[in-house]
């Protein structure tokens, strides 16, 4: 019985004993999951490393003659690990003040804000504070020269991520057709993202508290490899000349958008791009959105090339056959077609001219009669004859976005009407892009090629060429040679005595064909087009003896009641080829007759040192004024001798630096403290601190050349 109450007490107090132990247990459960999850969580986390993906450097983007487009630039995010278990504590005692010291004079913030900030991580035990988010790479380097974080992130505690930031050097310059690959893939970012991307490597990494991870060490486990650079078909200079010229037409006359196109004939490398769009917040323009790909609208006027080439392929006109247009009016339909010399008092019109005449003074009338005479009976010649040059399809591009043409492929279907025949004979009822235009005009001055557009013309990898892209043919022969022939011949007609744009062409060294564009803008409800709202073209190739470059002008919605294409868009690319014509000696010169200045023009000039160009005037033999004492002149030219007045120069205030050269400019206000950033090529023609204006410490001063 004796033995029976002993095993019973054993037994009860080996129970009491397991529920004390599992209580202890269970309280100490609850003592670490409330008061020290934190700290072990931390040492857990410390010890999971694993295999993680190591993005690579991005390509860069090249402009054809060797400038950068489009870079990844380095930057820095500084970070410590309080906690790293390698640091030593006497160590960090001895540094702390010279840390915090070194911090503040590399970085934005004093001394006490990074003693506390240091102080504070290590009070609360952090594994990754931030001590700056973003630094550049000298700034980084500089960090680094501390004797406590040249220990290492181990030793230290101080972690270095790189961020790798996209760059575009010539900020808009041709901005949308080199995009951008964040958030969304656009433009040669996009279109290249994987040449550009290059190939992920692996790291062996250890995670921090915040599911942060650094590596275990330098080495990789599998190297990334750099993407590969893009040399883009596009010039700097002539990018630079498109955008200024077609922005400063833009504000001119208030437009909504315009783009500019130039393309190389014989490879359909696109050699500059430009979009500007209007933003009505602030009234200035952007590329914003990539018109040349994307926006299909209809041609108008420059559509009329299409039409005349089908009837002359077709050998059913000739240039030389005449068509009445009368007195600048026509009803189709009962519905009025006018000429834009069309009077209502019946003085205007044309009257009877040829073919030829009416492309070259861009006849509505007489355009659309000629298609009418020719395919009343079989429309669908007309349409098959469009379709069988490649105007129906879309270029396929690589840069996304493009917006396929449109032309009816049968009559009768659609919204097609007795009226579409002659109104697609002049641009209506047909839409494409301006990009779509100008390589049907392209493929004329490359003698019936038609080519691909463009923008990349090489891969490279290590400075070595990996691919070349070589120009890639759409259409062997759009039409006969005889038919270029003649087409030819009418477009430079357009750009020569007597034709729409001959006075803008006057008096070039070099002959222009093209043809201007003036089409009225449809309303966005489909019922009919503005009255009062029109789009300005000119396309067209130069020189027109040996065609290299092919170029498009579009402005939309001009809001100064001038709106031809002639007067808008043709001197935009009269400045294009210009510019061309003068830094090439390969062009044909087109003599033409000159009226002869009654006195000989002596040689302008920048302003300038003086001494400098009394040397250069000295050696010419050219009579100036003499400036006694005077370092900085302004030129004036008169008819017998060059005129020099010292130019005023104030202390402590901003020079006037508008008509200097810029290497004059920069010397000058760069002595004066002033930093200066440089927009375009040339001599100086506007300085965004205005002349007179007090000088600043650390001021900068933005020049516009041209």
């Amino acid at each position: 019985m004796k033995s029976q109450i002993d095993i019973s007490l054993r037994t009860w107090a080996c129970f009491a004993l397991v529920c004390l132990i599992s209580l202890g247990i269970l309280g100490r459960i609850f003592y670490i999951q409330t008061f020290e999850s934190e700290k072990w969580s931390a040492v857990g986390e410390s010890y999971i490393q694993q295999v993680r993906t190591i993005e690579p450097e991005r390509g860069q983007i090249y402009s054809a003659n060797g400038s950068l487009l489009a870079t990844s630039v380095p930057m820095y995010g500084v970070y410590w690990d309080s906690r790293s278990e390698a640091i030593n504590a006497d160590s960090l005692e001895f540094h702390f003040e010279g840390l915090s010291n070194h911090f503040a004079e590399n970085l934005e913030g004093d001394q006490d804000y990074f003693s506390i900030l240091m102080k504070e991580a290590i009070r609360k035990g952090k594994r990754y504070q931030e001590i700056t988010p973003l630094v550049d790479y000298l700034t980084m380097k500089k960090l680094k020269s501390h004797p406590f974080i040249k220990k290492g992130p181990n030793k230290s505690g101080f972690i270095f991520e790189r961020k790798d930031q996209r760059k575009k050097p010539f900020e808009s310059l041709a901005a949308r057709t080199i995009g951008r690959y964040e958030p969304n893939h656009v433009g040669l970012e996009g279109a290249y993202d994987k040449e550009l991307a290059g190939i992920q490597g692996k790291q062996l990494q250890q995670r921090l508290p915040g599911n942060i991870w650094r590596p275990v060490s330098n080495e990789y486990l599998e190297e990334p490899v750099q993407g590969m650079d893009l040399v883009s078909t596009i010039d700097v200079h002539l990018q630079d000349v498109a955008t200024h010229s077609l922005k400063e037409q833009l504000e001119k006359h208030g437009a909504t958008w315009g783009t500019a196109i130039l393309m190389e004939v014989e490879t359909g490398y696109v050699k500059a791009i430009t979009n500007l769009v209007l933003d009505e917040e602030d009234g200035e323009y952007y590329e914003s959105h990539n018109k040349a790909i994307a926006e299909s609208v209809e041609p108008g006027s420059t559509f009329k090339l299409a039409s005349l080439i089908c009837a002359l392929d077709d050998g059913i006109i000739q240039l030389t056959d005449s068509i009445e247009t009368g007195d600048g009016i026509y009803h189709f339909h009962n519905v009025p077609m006018k000429d834009s010399n069309y009077k209502s008092d019946g003085s205007g019109g044309h009257g009877k001219i040829t073919i030829e005449e009416v492309f070259e003074q861009s006849s509505n009338i007489g355009t659309a009669l000629a298609i009418r005479d020719a395919y009343e009976m079989n429309p669908q010649a007309f349409l098959d004859k469009l379709h069988s040059m490649s105007l129906g399809n879309a270029l396929n591009i690589r840069i996304v976005g493009e917006n396929p043409p449109f032309i009816y492929r049968e009559p009768n279907t659609g919204n097609w009407s007795g009226l579409s025949l002659t109104q697609m004979s002049i641009g209506y009822e047909v839409q494409q892009t301006p990009l779509q235009t100008l390589t049907f005009y392209n493929a004329v001055a490359n003698n019936g090629q038609m080519l691909r557009p463009q923008f990349v013309s090489a891969l490279k990898s290590n400075g070595k060429v990996i691919k070349h892209n070589e120009p890639i043919e759409l259409h062997h022969q759009i039409c006969s040679e005889t038919t270029i022939s003649k087409v030819r011949k009418m477009l430079e007609g357009v750009a020569e005595k007597g034709g729409t744009a001959d006075y803008v062409f006057d008096d070039c060294n070099y002959r222009v064909a093209g043809k201007t564009g003036t089409a009225k803008i449809a309303k966005t409800n489909g019922a009919g087009y503005y009255s009062n709202r029109y789009r300005a073209s000119f396309v067209g190739y130069f020189p027109a003896e040996q065609p290299k470059y092919s170029c498009i002008v579009v402005i939309n919605d001009t809001k100064t009641g001038v709106y031809y294409g002639s007067t808008i868009a043709a001197p935009v690319f009269r400045k294009l080829a210009d510019k061309i014509y003068a830094t090439r000696f390969d062009f044909p010169t087109y003599a033409k007759e000159k009226k002869q200045d009654s006195e000989p023009k002596l040689p302008p000039s920048k302003d300038g040192l003086y001494e400098e160009l009394a040397m250069v005037y000295n050696e010419l033999g050219v009579k100036h004024t003499e400036v006694a004492q005077a370092d900085w002149v302004q030129v004036s030219t008169k008819p017998d001798h060059v005129g020099l007045n010292e130019m005023p120069l104030k202390e402590g205030l901003v020079p006037n630096v508008k008509g200097m050269g810029l290497q004059d400019a920069i010397y000058l206000l760069e002595n004066l403290g002033l930093q200066v950033e440089v927009k375009g090529y040339g001599t100086v023609k506007e300085q965004s601190i205005p002349p007179g204006s007090r000088l600043k410490n650390q001021q900068k001063i933005s020049l516009r050349l041209s």
